[in-house]
């Protein structure tokens, strides 16, 4: 999809048809023809536009002599059987002379703020300032995904103090993988940001320094967050391990013992039911005498493995 928007003086966001200059062109999973209409309306390589594409293509800075092309990781989530999956998607954002372009193969809640016209201070035509923005929004969302996770982390230690049940496991190693995720992505757009900063192209006006702090600032302690909730979740799946194997050993002993108890007497009536000569044979207070012996010896049991903590 190709879409077109320009802010007038007032801010407010239009959609337009035409390339104009100051124009943002926004690019979600495009076609080749639309893909090929950005190409040769900019003047910008064809790398430019594909490889953001490629939803396997790492945050890198390049620049041409045409503009300059900075890919970043940008987080989303997912909605499936298992719960909510947390993931990363290549963002191409390619800022030239005249236009102001993003390429990705979905739609983004990032992208879609400064579209509904929700962002504040947001001009098609401060290039520089747009990018610090869309940095910024970034770091807001690996920062909201991450307290999601944590609050969710929360909740399945509960669920499985109660249950241990192997869709709360799954659930947890979802969310460590989407830790990982995040860790590996944001450690390779600190990268592309320290790029950028050095960068002589990008114009830093006085009034968007407090801005691109911060961009530092949330990216930074969204590494710092991401890091510590892996560890933690680490922790925890380790823990989770040790309780369940400590679980089913104690449900081993526990079956262990009833057996035990319940072999005595199916033992001494198997004895006394013997086709041979036993004590108390045709005594009218025999058949007491075994049931006795059955308690007696049953109770004995029981109390010792009791004693043991076994039940």
């Amino acid at each position: 999809m190709l879409t077109i928007y320009r802010t007038d003086a007032s801010g407010h966001v239009d959609e337009i048809k035409d390339f104009d200059k100051g124009s943002w062109i926004q690019l979600v999973n495009p076609t080749k023809d639309e893909a090929d209409q950005v190409i040769e309306a900019s003047g910008i390589p064809e790398d430019f536009v594909y490889d953001p594409l490629d939803i396997e293509e790492k945050p890198r800075f390049e620049k041409d002599d045409e503009g300059l092309l900075m890919i970043i990781d940008v987080p989303y989530v997912e909605e499936d059987d298992t719960g909510r999956t947390y993931n990363t998607i290549p963002l191409g954002i390619i800022v030239t002379g005249r236009h102001f372009i993003t390429v990705c193969s979905r739609d983004l809640d990032v992208l879609n703020l400064f579209a509904n016209g929700k962002a504040r201070l947001f001009r098609t035509n401060y290039r520089s300032r747009f990018v610090f923005q869309i940095l910024h929004r970034v770091s807001m969302t690996y920062l909201r995904f991450l307290r999601q996770i944590d609050r969710r982390m929360d909740e399945l230690e509960q669920e499985l103090q109660r249950s241990m049940r192997n869709q709360e496991i799954f659930q947890l190693m979802n969310l460590q993988k989407s830790l990982v995720y995040f860790m590996t992505s944001l450690k390779a757009n600190d990268s592309v940001l320290d790029r950028i900063v050095k960068t002589p192209s990008l114009e830093k006006h006085e009034e968007d320094e407090e801005l691109l702090e911060d961009v530092f600032v949330e990216h930074r302690q969204a590494m710092e967050m991401a890091s510590i909730y892996n560890d933690i979740i680490s922790i925890k799946m380790e823990a989770f391990g040790s309780i369940i194997s400590n679980n089913v050993n104690f449900v081993m002993k526990f079956l262990a013992s009833i057996t035990i108890v319940l072999s005595i007497p199916t033992m001494i009536s198997g004895i006394f039911g013997m086709n041979v000569q036993v004590p108390w044979e045709g005594q009218p207070f025999g058949f007491i005498m075994a049931i006795t012996m059955m308690i007696g010896f049953s109770g004995l049991a029981f109390y010792i493995l009791w004693r043991k903590r076994y039940f």
